[in-house]
């Protein structure tokens, strides 16, 4: 037995276990990932360095808005390629197929394409569904509540099959990208409450990143995670007057971004979300500067 748990203790342990036992190893295995949990206790910082270029997307997010920018109630053609180019890259992060151009015959001409399979167009449309659906909320300057997470997963998820559509998961999901298991079905509900009434910090561009990051160590759904994470990270962004931005699908690209996620999940006592952080600031003065006038 590991010093400091039984084995009734154990949450990621199975009720065939807790009946009848397991091995010391499997002990120690369980124990490591229970302790792990310490985590969602430790308040995610970020390297101070990059205030300087907070600053500036500030300013930058500013003078938009003094020019009428409203993210979530912009149109004309940079907010159509915007909209064609997230749900092409948040699928392919996924494993959709479908390029960009065939994304566009999807959604702007409505036009199915050959030889691709029928779920995969399923799936862009979905998406662009619930970043819609993320504008209008935006617009609306809805809060980030259970039930808007909820309704996001259930539009984006709605053609994923092990999905569950709009309702947590009720049995372990593993990461491949990481060695730490999301926490157990039992505590999804609690952390998501947690989640959604933290106030990170008073900069709404890093809040939506940690916010980002704890979704998806939570893991909430079956299937439809980062989808449903990259949504709402473009909600919250829109709602401080932020661009929404498209996180790109090349294998150098997604390596780094899942990277970020894994590097935050795995700082057990030490949540750093500099590197999202990071990135979604490039993404986010690029998209500034392009609607710079």
């Amino acid at each position: 037995m590991a010093e400091g748990y039984s084995i009734d203790d154990l949450d990621y342990a199975s009720r065939y276990e807790k009946m009848y036992g397991v091995s010391d190893e499997q002990m120690r295995f369980l124990s490591w990932h229970q302790d792990n949990l310490r985590r969602f206790d430790v308040a995610p910082t970020f390297d101070s360095a990059l205030n300087e270029g907070l600053k500036r997307l500030e300013h930058m997010r500013d003078t938009l808005a003094s020019q009428g920018y409203r993210p979530a109630q912009e149109r004309g053609s940079l907010a159509e390629a915007f909209r064609v180019e997230f749900a092409h890259t948040t699928t392919s992060l996924e494993g959709n197929s479908l390029t960009l151009a065939e994304t566009s015959l999807v959604l702007e001409q409505d036009i199915p394409v050959p030889n691709k399979p029928l779920r995969e167009q399923a799936e862009v449309l979905d998406a662009d569904r619930a970043f819609t659906k993320a504008k209008e909320l935006a617009a609306a300057g809805a809060p980030v509540t259970e039930e808007v997470v909820k309704e996001l997963h259930r539009i984006v998820a709605a053609n994923l099959e092990e999905a569950d559509a709009g309702q947590y998961r009720w049995d372990m999901r593993y990461v491949t990208t990481s060695r730490i298991y999301p926490p157990p079905p039992a505590q999804v509900e609690a952390l998501m409450n947690q989640l959604l009434t933290t106030t990170y910090t008073d900069n709404p561009l890093v809040t939506a990143v940690i916010f980002h990051l704890v979704f998806e160590d939570i893991h909430p759904f079956g299937d439809g995670n980062g989808r449903t994470g990259r949504v709402l990270l473009n909600l919250m962004l829109m709602e401080a007057g932020y661009a929404p931005v498209a996180f790109k699908a090349d294998n150098e690209s997604a390596r780094r971004y899942y990277q970020t996620i894994a590097s935050f999940v795995e700082g057990v006592d030490q949540r750093d979300a500099t590197p999202l952080l990071k990135l979604v600031m490039e993404l986010e003065e690029t998209e500034l500067g392009r609607r710079l006038l």
